[in-house]
């Protein structure tokens, strides 16, 4: 089994401190819903973000990239063979677990909506079948629980092939939620780090390298 564990994702709703802003609540009002129940998105609230959170519009709200990443990740053939499992920690200490028997919505917009149920119901169920579950918990207890060998992946680490990180049947692999910085949680500080390339990549872009070397591994792949 491989764990991926998304670490510091931006995955979040509007902030309180945000919501009465008049750029939000327009936004809120034509989509007929509540500014604290909207993901916060820097696609369209950029200059929003910025004004409340200065020089952090570029990271935070980035769901996009939770997207894109789980999109690749649920389609695996890796995931196929139920061998992958997947968490996804946010910014405000919430952690997602998707059931790799769900079927993410193909459009951006109704992944929103269904990020959006979540975090209102901490929990999305199909025919008595739990697809999205989400609980509040710190991510470093959350994985020092997890069985199995934990490692994290960052331009920061320690440089090494993949073949030599994936060699074990249980195994947990970090990868960063973000688009610029680094990790806030102290992943380093109880982790091992390394690094995959000599030049930073898209959190889809490692997922699915790392997903390709565990299907090698287990003999998926040929």
């Amino acid at each position: 089994m491989l764990r991926l564990i998304i670490a510091d994702a931006e995955l979040q709703t509007v902030p309180e401190n945000m919501a009465r802003d008049r750029a939000i609540r327009n936004i809120a009002e034509k989509n007929h819903k509540k500014p604290t129940e909207m993901l916060l998105d820097s696609n369209y609230m950029h200059t929003t973000i910025d004004k409340y959170f200065p020089g952090e519009s570029n990271r935070r709200g980035r769901p996009d990239i939770i997207y894109i990443f789980l999109e690749v990740a649920m389609e695996s053939i890796l995931n196929k063979n139920k061998m992958l499992d997947v968490y996804v920690h946010t910014r405000g200490n919430y952690i997602i677990h998707i059931n790799s028997e769900t079927k993410l919505p193909r459009s951006y917009n109704r992944f929103q909506g269904l990020m959006e149920d979540l975090f209102k119901k901490r929990s999305i169920n199909y025919n008595g079948n739990e697809l999205l579950s989400m609980r509040e918990g710190a991510i470093i207890p959350f994985l020092k629980n997890l069985d199995g060998k934990t490692v994290a992946l960052s331009p920061e680490g320690t440089s090494s092939s993949l073949s030599t990180i994936i060699n074990q049947d249980n195994l947990n692999v970090i990868i960063g939620g973000f688009s610029q910085g680094d990790y806030i949680s102290d992943i380093y500080g109880n982790f091992p780090a390394y690094k995959i390339f000599n030049e930073e990549l898209t959190i889809w872009s490692v997922g699915m390298e790392v997903i390709s070397q565990y299907e090698r591994y287990a003999s998926l792949l040929g």
